[in-house]
């Protein structure tokens, strides 16, 4: 049975992840509960500073001055009047720029891609076709970063309110699961000799190759 202390983070990264975007979706729709629509993603920007915090404590010194900034900007904007349906797309746009750069940086020239660096950390030496696909799909992921991107920004812009935040709260996990099935599937067809990996690693793939090392993440 799992800790009290993990199940507790657990279900707190269910609820930011995946319960909170339908809540923000439902309340910008029925155009009810318009709290939620500052509220939840001031907690999921506090959760982002707090894991960036954790990845490194010597980025609270300049990240801890601008989440109070930042509140106190969203504090003034509301009660100035300004409209704050924005709001939702601030979390969106801040980890899918993040994931783009983290990821786009290690596929310049003389680098090793994000998920070559990760598969060779868990299983080791692998042959070139297998390196060449890993660094390809680590470029086809930022080109489904830059998309997230571009669709969210085009559709704010516009299309209907209702639309964008289906875009980026409804069918965000979505277009996520159908990225790794893709890859799977061609994976399995093309590298019948290699097993397929954890879908649910991308996190842990995503924290240890961002950071200093790739530790033990799997990839997808």
């Amino acid at each position: 049975m799992a800790p009290a202390g993990v199940l507790s983070k657990q279900i707190t990264g269910v609820l930011l992840i995946a319960v909170a975007p339908l809540a923000i979706h439902l309340a910008i729709a029925t155009s009810s509960w318009t709290g939620l629509v500052v509220f939840i993603p001031v907690l999921q920007l506090l959760a982002l500073a707090a894991f960036a915090v954790w990845r490194d404590p010597s980025r609270l010194r300049w990240l801890g001055p601008l989440v109070v900034a930042a509140l106190l900007g969203i504090a003034w904007a509301e009660r100035s009047g300004f409209s704050l349906t924005a709001m939702p797309g601030l979390p969106h746009a801040l980890v899918y720029s993040s994931l783009l750069i983290a990821f786009g940086c290690t596929l310049l020239p003389g680098r090793e891609a994000m998920l070559t660096r990760a598969v060779i950390a868990v299983r080791g030496p692998m042959p070139p076709d297998m390196i060449r696909h890993t660094r390809r799909v680590t470029f086809a992921w930022c080109c489904f970063f830059a998309a997230q991107l571009v669709g969210s920004l085009v559709l704010y812009l516009f299309a209907p309110l209702e639309i964008w935040s289906f875009f980026i709260n409804v069918l965000n996990l979505p277009l996520i699961v159908l990225m790794f099935v893709l890859e799977g599937t061609y994976r399995y067809f093309r590298f019948r000799d290699i097993p397929l990996d954890r879908l649910s690693d991308l996190g842990r793939i995503v924290a240890g190759t961002t950071g200093r090392n790739v530790g033990h993440a799997d990839i997808s």
